[in-house]
């Protein structure tokens, strides 16, 4: 029975080592993504609100914006949560946690904005619309 002892300790050992390598890369290459997607939206958002500022063009730069950095929240969110399974006690739990409820109110305020801009959006065209008909 004590070689069964052994396997589990060299197992859950083997494990913990994973763990210690695997994570962070994860959580890393999560942050690199999030970090690449709120400047590639960022550009995109520029380029298409210089467009409509100077020529007059129509792209909604507020959603593509609001969209990429909502996109960008949840991928370092994600690597927030990756990093838990690292913690070893409670104190260090307080700091992650305040960084992860900030960055969920960030992303549930940038989806209600894409929301409710696309409502008083639309709304403002088919009042548009109706007064033209009239």
């Amino acid at each position: 029975m004590e070689w069964l002892y052994h396997l589990n300790a060299g197992a859950t050992h083997g494990l913990e080592m994973f763990l210690e390598t695997a994570v962070p890369m994860i959580a890393g290459l999560a942050e690199v993504i999030g970090l690449f997607i709120i400047i590639t939206s960022l550009a995109k958002a520029t380029y298409h609100y210089v467009r409509a500022t100077f020529f007059h063009d129509h792209h909604d730069f507020h959603h593509e914006m609001s969209s990429g950095l909502t996109t960008a929240l949840e991928f370092l969110m994600s690597a927030e949560i990756a990093k838990t399974f690292l913690l070893q006690n409670l104190e260090s739990v307080i700091p992650l946690a305040a960084t992860f409820a900030l960055r969920a109110m960030m992303s549930l305020m940038l989806h209600w904005e894409m929301q409710g801009g696309h409502r008083s959006g639309r709304k403002k065209e088919e009042n548009d619309a109706g007064e033209e008909k009239e």
